[in-house]
């Protein structure tokens, strides 16, 4: 298994040893004679050996290095001198093929960073990059009928901070990352697919940026442009986050108070779709108490505030609704709309206009596809494993890397191009 791609009788073993918990083992292959490239002479004759060594780290708790006695032939018609073909490695390579294919599984795995790759087969760092860059050029996917686009976080030292991920709702595959998320990058990669790949689009789930809902209907022209429920659900939940906050700030004259303990300390409980029936101790009020009476409590602290909470636990309502009928789902946002702005909450206000700027996309949302509603939650999935790979890694300064290395490691089916 050590050199599974050699057969035995083509090899021999001359000596194996071991130093500094390197294993060295010094081989010669068989004889076979070579053709000249120059004038097609076949012949055996050797002008002299090239000692080669090979990294072949095959093992985890040492590092094994071939001794390969490299022959040199000598035509005898022309006098030309050419290298036997290498079994263990291309030309140019002192990484055995066998490592190389090993490296670049290794690297599949996305919690798997270069470095550890280094470490764990005994070689560089800057060659495991280089081995990386050359055989895992990602091409991008096509465009599917349901797609996803988000921004993610990429690096503090760039101009443009984040990077956009297109993605398929259906099997989560990332189907390309564009360096940044500008309307121009956004424009100029669509304009660069062909129009009836871009026709294919039947949806495509956004976040609440203006640019993409801008530019999107100008190059998807079939599709329905939808805006992703959670970050609707985070709107609204932020609209009762600062009236919390404005309420809050009446107690921190007396941070000791009931009212300040409650709004500054079991924030949680705001957003939490279910609580709890079961009292456990609370230390403040040194009883115990359940999430519903210490919501109970804090809706009686003030009037706007119980009225918000109440606004934010009808949106839940609403955005959990299963609805047949896109109809009858527009008819209630624009009753929920209407009922923010009767509400007098100035934070709510602003909410109604946020929610009626993008009332059409958020009443797409309910749209189905093969059952499921369409959704920014396989790009949520992907997001956590995306903030890994940045993390282990300690950042990454080469855009077109981080966009190999998703791609590669966090796509099912992509291969590398390497072949053993």
């Amino acid at each position: 298994m050590l050199f599974a791609n050699i057969n035995e009788e083509d090899l021999c073993v001359l000596d194996e040893f071991e130093k500094k918990n390197t294993l060295y083992i010094e081989v010669k292959t068989k004889n076979r004679g070579c053709i000249c490239k120059s004038c097609g002479t076949y012949h055996t004759d050797i002008k002299e050996y090239v000692l080669k060594k090979i990294t072949h780290s095959i093992f985890h708790n040492k590092s094994c290095t071939i001794l390969y006695h490299h022959r040199r032939f000598l035509c005898p018609g022309c006098g030309k001198t050419s290298m036997e073909d290498n079994p263990f490695c291309s030309e140019r390579n002192h990484i055995s093929d066998r490592t190389i294919d090993n490296i670049l599984k290794f690297l599949k795995r996305y919690n798997n960073p270069f470095r550890a790759a280094a470490e764990y087969y005994d070689v560089a760092v800057s060659e495991v990059i280089a081995l990386f860059d050359k055989y895992c050029q990602m091409k991008r996917l096509l465009l599917r009928k349901a797609i996803c686009l988000d921004e993610v976080y990429f690096s503090r030292k760039r101009k443009k901070k984040y990077v956009l991920i297109i993605l398929s709702f259906a099997n989560g595959d990332i189907l390309d990352v564009l360096k940044d998320r500008d309307k121009r990058t956004i424009a100029s990669y669509l304009r660069s697919i062909d129009l009836n790949e871009r026709n294919k689009v039947e949806y495509a789930v956004i976040d609440m940026n203006d640019s993409y809902r801008e530019v999107l209907p100008r190059y998807l022209h079939n599709a329905t442009i939808i805006a992703d429920p959670f970050h609707v659900v985070s709107r609204v939940g932020k609209a009762l986050d600062d009236v919390r906050k404005r309420v809050m700030r009446r107690y921190e004259g007396n941070k000791k108070s009931d009212g300040y303990y409650l709004l500054k300390y079991r924030d949680e409980i705001f957003f939490k779709e279910e609580l709890s029936n079961e009292a456990v101790y609370n230390g403040h009020f040194k009883t115990h108490l359940s999430e519903f009476q210490l919501m109970r409590m804090i809706k009686a602290l003030d009037k706007e505030l119980e009225e918000a909470y109440d606004l934010y636990q009808a949106y839940l309502s609403y955005n959990h609704t299963d609805y047949e009928d896109i109809n009858k789902a527009l008819n209630d946002l624009e009753s929920y709309i209407r009922d923010c702005k009767l509400s007098g909450i100035e934070e709510f206000i602003a909410l109604a206009s946020t929610l009626t700027f993008w009332k059409t996309e958020i009443v797409s949302s309910f749209c189905k596809v093969n059952g499921d509603r369409v959704t920014n939650g396989p790009l949520e999935g992907r997001n956590s494993m995306i903030k890994k790979i940045l993390k282990i890694a300690n950042g990454y300064s080469n855009f077109g890397r981080f966009r190999n290395r998703l791609m590669y490691s966090l796509n099912k089916n992509s291969r590398h191009s390497f072949e053993l």
